[in-house]
């Protein structure tokens, strides 16, 4: 099976086109120098972070929405990636496409580890797609996540994330204020069964550092992953504990932004107190 990104784009620009997905390809994009690290900003329509409910709380199901799920996906639907997920354009985009990949099964929590058929289903998009991609998972409430239905993400791959020495050899690793597991990856001798186990192991890793250090752990479901992020191209795996996913509503962090890519919907997100012009985003999110 293989993934026709031309239709994927064809399909994307219409929805755009006809107001269904929220898209501005002329973002303000704003450079911030922290420490070693050059940080991006975009500027984008995008929701405020909505706390997602609790375990024990019903899930709300109209006709729009699949059987146990939060997300709409009628009207958003580009087609069926495999036999456990499908794809979706996201209502409000910050990348051309941007693309949810979500469980068939609308039961699946975003609060759990990824599985053998999500590592499979995204890595088939990466692989057999054209461009260069990255998948990102934000796991759990202090990992990003504002809806319970598991999905992943996917846009083309920004420039100069904080990751990108990792897609050369001899790569110098940049100092970050937060902890982060890798590994490097071979595009044409990895399997999706390689990757669940690297993907495992990197979780290990994060979890022995960042169990019960979320801010919201007292109150996550039982025997559920940590909150984490991860984040998949070709040539590279990244899995980021989480200890907080935001400042406040409006003040917000994924997985993408934790390598230095960062969306916002307004200035006020960046800059916050009277008067100042102090970015108070990168030190009060990235800080482990």
């Amino acid at each position: 099976m293989s993934v026709d990104e031309s239709f994927i784009l064809s399909e994307f620009d219409s929805l755009v086109n006809s107001g269904v997905v929220i898209y501005n390809d002329k973002q303000e994009t704003i450079e911030h120098v922290d420490g070693d690290l050059k940080v991006r900003l975009t500027l984008a329509k995008k929701p405020t972070i909505q706390l997602i409910p609790s375990a024990s709380s019903e899930v709300q199901e109209t006709n729009q929405k699949r059987d146990g799920s939060d997300i709409s996906t009628v009207g958003f639907e580009i087609g069926q990636a495999s036999d456990t997920h499908f794809l979706i354009a996201n209502k409000f985009c910050w990348a051309r496409p941007h693309l949810m990949l979500v469980t068939s099964d609308g039961c699946q929590r975003q609060y759990e580890a990824l599985d053998l058929s999500d590592i499979k289903s995204a890595w088939l998009i990466l692989s057999t797609v054209e461009s260069d991609y990255v998948a990102f998972y934000n796991c759990g409430q202090d990992g990003g996540c504002s809806r319970l239905h598991k999905h992943l993400q996917l846009i083309p791959t920004p420039r100069n994330l904080f990751a990108s020495f990792l897609d050369f050899e001899n790569g110098e690793e940049p100092k970050v204020s937060f902890e982060w597991f890798y590994r490097r990856l071979d595009p044409q001798n990895t399997t999706a069964e390689q990757l669940l186990d690297i993907y495992n192991d990197l979780l290990e890793q994060a979890t022995n550092v960042g169990k019960g250090r979320a801010e919201n752990a007292a109150t996550a479901p039982p025997d559920t992953a940590i909150p984490h992020n991860f984040i998949l191209t070709k040539r590279w795996m990244v899995v980021i504990p989480r200890r907080r996913a935001a400042i406040n509503k409006e003040a917000g962090v994924n997985a993408i932004g934790m390598l230095g890519y960062i969306v916002v919907a307004t200035q006020g997100e960046i800059y916050m107190g009277p008067g100042a012009r102090r970015l108070v985003l990168i030190g009060a999110i990235f800080r482990f």
